[in-house]
């Protein structure tokens, strides 16, 4: 059987680089723009983001050796841009390494941790189509390619 961690890992570092390219973004928006009420999908570009955030540190407590159950905070309008930043690239290192260990220990496609792993890339995805969206719509070009990961991928 191959290994195809390689890309698993890729998967996990173009999800975390999509994510911080779409909160640089929005720190360049006006408040009133990134907290827009758009009526679909978290319905603000914060909102938008800090829920990818929150969906990425619940379920990569699913993907290391030993799984842990998920939680989920609420909603904290305060948050600011930059706290969402540091919460990005926390879970992002903090999820790679439990994919990593679980891959050195045997166990990254067993108990639903590679399923759990390519849900947050999927959840990720989704939702940043719809940020996306919310970016056009206040009149804005898209600041990266949503779903390039073929394109990253050959770059990094």
């Amino acid at each position: 059987m191959n290994d195809y961690s390689p890309a698993i890992f890729n998967l996990v570092e173009y999800e975390v680089w999509c994510n911080l390219r779409a909160v640089e973004f929005l720190a360049g928006l006006t408040v009133s723009e990134y907290r827009r009420d758009f009526g679909f999908g978290l319905r603000t570009p914060h909102r938008t983001m800090s829920h990818i955030a929150d969906v990425m540190r619940g379920w990569s407590r699913c993907v290391g050796p030993q799984i842990e159950r998920p939680s989920w905070p609420g909603y904290d309008e305060s948050e600011t841009l930059e706290s969402l930043r540091t919460r990005i690239i926390e879970v992002g290192k903090s999820w790679l390494a439990a994919a990593e260990a679980s891959h050195k220990q045997g166990v990254l496609g067993s108990e639903r941790r590679l399923n759990h792993l390519l849900h947050l890339v999927t959840h990720g995805t989704h939702h940043r189509g719809q940020l996306l969206s919310m970016i056009t719509l206040l009149g804005y070009e898209q600041p990266f390619e949503g779903g390039d990961y073929g394109g990253w991928s050959n770059a990094s």
